[in-house]
């Protein structure tokens, strides 16, 4: 009984002891990745992932088990220490997309570790899916949902004024004038209604759809026979304009209700079902598109009965290592652990409140400005301060400060690429301009011209701490992974000076200039050296 059971109990305690390694070394992207699962609407459909793979497992398994070869211990374990390098340097660097993407290193490893390379053919809808359920930066999710914002704008525009509804398009915001009103009502296009919401979930959805209605079970890339191949890449092309037309649909809706309706139509229950419209009415078009697809690339045909698990060549199977594998996860676990848990050097410094009132010849106006408390807990800053200063010309400049003691925990600056857009500003001509501080030295910083309606601004910003100075926000990044290793540190700031351009942009950025210089010409005293 012992012979028969002993294999059995090896394997049980070879599989729990990997799964212990993960859990070990990625407990807290594990937990974080749930959270946002649950709480983030973008990615919601990540919580179907895990078991859609489970199913994809259990449809392929007599194949996948068919199609093992010998372990590819060094390409596997290459990519197992590549995984936990990333993980190293996601942590240092409190960059959580990195921590992710690690995952999806790491388990693709193991697997070309233990059963050879060919597996992964057979498991590449799989990870696909796992890529498609993790987060993106939030500085790309910008750059996606921005240009969505403003096609939805454009196209609910167009649909509200063909029923003859007055609108004004001021970048993502439409204002309308209802009905017998006197005061216009603001839509802002948010990326909720922009499509970017539906979009992941879309292109999600398109890639199981494409996968389930293969022409045949089994092709030469990732089980996909090169017309299923052409056809699941433009099924998951057409999600986007089908997010942003049945998005924009709801918006140029929601307008013309706003004209007859007032304020309410915003507010009602409607508007809250209208989302989960959106979602169904988009994924009826995207099943269309697929049965379209389908015709004119595979003549409609279903899928062809075929030998799902073709006999192979018999190899010599050999068995890798566990306890190595586990000992090196382990050990870049405990690294992990040691960078999450160790302490950061304590440095002093003055509360940004105390920042003088007086900058050269600017003269600050008013008192600080804070944010909405909303605001504040997505910012997480440790110290900021917003304030606006003036010339003796008139000239008014705000400035921003926001200054972070730690950023492993995940709690970092939004660089403004990331804010501004969002909140309908377009950002262009951007540039690097040399700031002079009034003791002669210099610094490079980003300069762009920003505009909202009828607001146009310079606007410079730079990232600085631990005695350094970047534009750049990747380079500040690379600095944050080695001062926090080598000097124990992770702090830093977001420093941006704005101003009007008025009638001389020259003149406005030189003014700019100016603010930014004198600022950072006391800066080291609230943000350390």
């Amino acid at each position: 009984m012992s012979e028969i059971t002993s294999p059995i109990n090896k394997t049980f305690l070879s599989v729990t002891a990997v799964i212990a390694a993960i859990l070990f070394l990625y407990a807290q992207v594990l937990t974080k990745l749930g959270y946002d699962w649950w709480t983030d609407e973008n990615y919601s459909h990540g919580l179907l992932v895990p078991f859609v793979i489970g199913f994809i497992v259990w449809t392929e398994w007599d194949g996948l088990k068919a199609s093992i070869r010998e372990p590819a211990v060094l390409v596997g374990g290459g990519l197992v220490i590549f995984a936990i390098l990333l993980q190293i340097a996601g942590t240092l660097g409190a960059e959580l997309f990195t921590r992710r993407i690690s995952l999806v290193v790491m388990l693709a490893g193991i697997l070309i570790y233990f059963f050879g390379t060919r597996i992964l053919n057979l498991l590449a809808v799989a990870i696909a899916l796992l890529l498609l359920a993790i987060p993106i930066p939030q500085i790309i999710f910008n750059r996606i949902a921005f240009p969505l914002q403003i096609w939805a704008s454009q196209i609910s525009v167009w649909a509200i004024r063909l029923f003859e509804v007055p609108t004004l398009r001021k970048g993502n915001v439409i204002d309308i004038l209802p009905r017998g009103g006197a005061q216009t009502i603001s839509l802002e296009v948010v990326e909720a209604c922009s499509g970017i919401r539906s979009l992941m979930t879309l292109v999600t959805l398109a890639l199981i759809l494409a996968y389930f209605t293969r022409q045949t079970a089994r092709g030469k890339w990732a089980n996909f026979s090169s017309p299923d191949l052409v056809r699941a890449v433009l099924l998951m092309v057409a999600a986007v304009p089908i997010a942003v037309l049945t998005n924009a649909g709801r918006v140029a809706v929601t307008g013309i209700l706003t004209f007859y309706y007032g304020k309410q139509a915003t507010e009602s229950t409607w508007h809250d079902a209208s989302g989960w419209l959106v979602y169904v009415v988009a994924l009826g078009l995207l099943i269309g598109t697929n049965y379209g697809l389908r015709r004119l690339l595979l003549g409609g045909t279903i899928m062809e009965s075929v030998d799902r698990h073709p006999t192979l060549p018999a190899v010599a199977i050999k068995t890798a290592s566990v306890a190595t594998l586990v000992a090196v996860m382990v050990a870049g676990g405990i690294a992990v652990n040691w960078f999450v848990f160790r302490g950061e050097t304590s440095v002093e410094r003055v509360e940004l409140a105390r920042l003088p009132e007086t900058l050269g010849e600017w003269r600050q106006k008013g008192s600080a400005i804070r944010f909405h408390a909303s605001t504040e807990s997505v910012l997480k800053t440790t110290d900021y301060t917003m304030r606006e200063y003036i010339l003796p010309s008139g000239r008014v400049a705000n400035l921003y400060v926001g200054y972070y003691a730690s950023q492993k925990s995940g709690a970092t600056y939004h660089s403004p690429q990331n804010c501004l857009p969002g909140a309908g500003w377009v950002m262009k001509d951007p540039q690097y301009v040399d700031i002079k501080r009034p003791d002669g030295s210099t610094f490079s910083a980003n300069r762009y011209i920003v505009q909202n309606g009828t607001f146009n601004e310079v606007m410079i910003y730079w990232y600085q701490g631990r005695g350094r100075i970047e534009a750049s926000e990747y380079a500040d990044k690379f600095n944050t992974i080695f001062d926090s290793v080598m000097r124990q540190r992770s702090d830093g700031s977001i420093v941006r000076v704005m101003t009007g351009v008025g009638h001389d942009e020259a003149e406005a950025v030189k003014a700019a200039a100016d603010l930014a210089g004198h600022l950072a010409q006391i800066l080291d005293a609230y943000v350390p050296h």
